[in-house]
């Protein structure tokens, strides 16, 4: 049987200065039959009808109006980079071809590229690279100073998703982070980043010691930074471009360099490119230039192509591209969801990104509008188990492709079931590893040191002074076990370290070597071993048929009699009442529960009595950020089932 013939991509040309990787091809030609600019004019009467999409290689082939009306089935340009300021949108739409950028793949590489041209010019690399290494230098000035970076202000004009990752990283350097932008962020996006919004630009420049541009070419945006935008910075101040040049009004930067008005300028990119070779900005001893590399890297340039490969599979198939560009938004997705607000509904101030992105249908609304919109329904964002998946449901929803599911666990979840109605199941792993490592830690700290039974003392009305001999226990070179070795379990690992804990671990799979030395972790291969070394025993499984009560009455009496066993999994990973027991009769010191079975557990239940016991109301991923990052993950995962993509996520039976 012959393979199905693959579609034919137009290039500028194959390596050379303008043209694709050469590393690139293998991958390019496992999906499309290339052909170069050169092949098609030389052959334009054969492969006009057969070219289906471009792939524009940092511009090129440039894309006009005859080469449009020379394409009769072209249905996709996908572009290399963020900016589209290349193309004439409007014209391109006008033909019904439709356009993509990479923008997901250029954005940490691209924030890099900022940060280092940021640091160059402070610390003044380049002049002193040609200090240290001409013929002429005799010694090293020790009058040679640059600026401080660490307690320095950036102010960032562009806060999408370069400019936030420019935040993230300044805010390693402990820079206060100013930012303006068209849209303000989130508050909690602010805050994870240390970031003060200004609404207007001139209080930015006024402020900052270091300007980045990291915004798109629009006709707003061109020649932002003007003569009267300069004279607002400091005159210790470093402009820093790293988004297009004609943002910039070139002759007014010139003229504020060679005056004084600010210190220093760091250009990744300028207009034209490159300069030409009499241009002043070339001359002056202030300025660093570099060759618009604001992506290039063997990594990014590779995902580039990558994120275009995807762009343009979607578009022959006539599914929505994950980097569209496009004139108007796209239709949204029927999403079931439980509620809106309450105890069991999505968050409000979630509502608004999720409404871009989906059309939201509550419980209520389905089943009183059932008849007209069960066939509507595509995706169940499924907000802490709820709605309910039954076979009822399922049944009523004949077009179902997705159900993103918040947290990792999805013990509540019918696997075998949801498989047998050809409906695919996504999870958030990353978004929670972070916070819940945290959380397990904060109780295993908590209890070592007597933290909430510390609190009660320190404000219960009857205490009339402090004992001395009210001790807890050292982590400082103490055993830590973690069961459940996965992403939450590194992540713990990861802390403890920091800790001086020794870390013995249990897992269904042995860490790589790289990753235990990175960690002091020691594998353990039975369980037994780990519960008898180990001051205390974490655990971090997921829940399932072999992991149910895998904590008993035997695992317990294992445990050195002054170990304390935190939960941050599931209840049922635990036999509660094995627990209670040992608890009660000193087989263990104590245990600190994130999760139990049932959740609440009765109010009479005995854990609730024990003193040597703290319980928290499953918070593992209860924070703000964790939330939302668990929130943008599910809607990635809806978008792509429903546009039968690959699901970044996905969970198996």
């Amino acid at each position: 049987m012959e393979e199905p013939e693959l579609p034919v991509l137009l290039v500028n040309e194959v390596g050379g200065t303008l043209g694709v990787l050469e590393e690139h091809l293998p991958f390019l030609k496992k999906h499309f039959h290339l052909i170069t600019m050169k092949e098609f004019l030389e052959s334009k009467a054969c492969l006009s009808v057969k070219v289906e999409a471009i792939y524009m290689w940092w511009h090129r082939p440039a894309i006009d109006l005859e080469l449009l009306k020379s394409l009769p089935n072209l249905k996709v340009v996908a572009s290399s980079g963020v900016g589209v300021d290349h193309l004439d949108m409007k014209l391109i739409a006008g033909f019904g071809v439709r356009m993509a950028n990479t923008p997901h793949a250029v954005c940490s590489s691209t924030a890099d590229t900022g940060v280092a041209l940021l640091l160059v010019a402070a610390r003044r690399i380049v002049e002193g690279c040609q200090v240290a290494t001409s013929p002429d230098t005799e010694y090293f000035p020790c009058n040679m100073l640059g600026d401080d970076v660490t307690g320095a202000t950036l102010g960032i004009i562009g806060m999408g998703s370069i400019g936030y990752k420019i935040a993230l990283r300044a805010r390693a350097f402990e820079m206060k982070i100013l930012y303006h932008n068209r849209n303000r962020r989130k508050e909690d996006e602010e805050l994870a980043v240390s970031a003060c919004y200004c609404g207007k630009i001139d209080n930015l420049l006024q402020r900052s010691d270091f300007v980045m541009l990291a915004v798109n070419l629009t006709p707003q945006t061109y020649k932002l930074i003007g003569k009267r935008e300069l004279e607002l910075m400091k005159p210790t101040a470093t402009l820093i471009n790293i988004s297009r040049g004609s943002v910039v009004d070139q002759d007014a930067l010139v003229e504020a360099l060679q005056t004084g008005v600010i210190k220093g300028t760091a250009l990744d990119v300028t207009y034209p490119e490159p300069l030409p070779r009499d241009h002043p900005l070339l001359k002056l001893r202030n300025v660093i230039l570099t060759p618009h590399l604001g992506s290039r890297t063997h990594k990014t340039t590779r995902m580039i192509t990558e994120e275009a490969v995807e762009n343009i599979l979607a578009a022959l198939h006539g599914l929505p591209m994950p980097s569209e560009v496009t004139m108007a938004k796209q239709d949204r997705p029927y999403t079931l969801i439980n509620v809106i607000g309450g105890m069991d509904g999505v968050y409000k101030d979630h509502v608004e990104f999720l409404e871009k992105q989906l059309k939201l249908i509550t419980m209520q609304e389905f089943l009183e509008n059932q008849q007209d919109l069960s066939q509507k329904i595509k995706a169940i964002y499924l907000w802490f188990k709820k709605p309910e998946i039954t076979r009822e449901l399922l049944q009523s929803l004949p077009n179902l492709k997705v159900i993103a599911n918040s947290g990792v666990g999805v013990d509540h979840l019918d696997l075998k079931l949801i498989s047998s109605f050809r409906v695919k199941v996504a999870n958030t792993p990353f978004a929670v590893a972070s916070p819940t490592a945290d959380l397990g830690m904060a109780l295993l700290m908590a209890s070592a040191r007597r933290i909430v039974e510390g609190y009660q003392i320190a404000v219960s009305p009857e205490t009339k002074y402090f004992q001395a001999d009210w001790l807890g226990e050292d982590l400082n070179g103490a055993t830590l076990g973690i069961i459940g070795m996965g992403h939450i379990g590194y992540k713990v690992a990861q802390r403890a370290k920091a800790f001086e804990m020794k870390i013995l671990y249990h897992n269904r799979n042995q860490r790589p070597v790289d990753e235990e030395q990175a960690v002091g972790a020691v594998y353990c291969q039975k369980k037994e071993d780990l519960l008898q070394q180990s001051d205390f025993v974490m655990l971090t499984v997921g829940l399932t048929p072999q992991t149910r009560n895998l904590i008993g009455k035997k695992e317990l009496e294992h445990m050195k009699p002054t170990a304390t066993l935190i939960n941050i999994c599931r209840g049922q990973v635990v036999d509660q009442d094995a627990l209670v027991d040992a608890l009660q009769n000193g087989v263990i010191k104590a245990a600190a529960l994130d999760v139990t079975y049932p959740e609440p557990l009765p109010r009479d239940h005995p854990l609730l009595k024990l003193k040597n016991v703290i319980i928290t109301p499953h918070v593992g991923s209860a924070t703000v950020k964790a939330r939302r990052l668990m929130m943008m993950s599910m809607v990635e995962s809806i978008l792509a089932g429903v546009n039968g993509l690959s699901i970044p996520n996905e969970v198996h039976e």
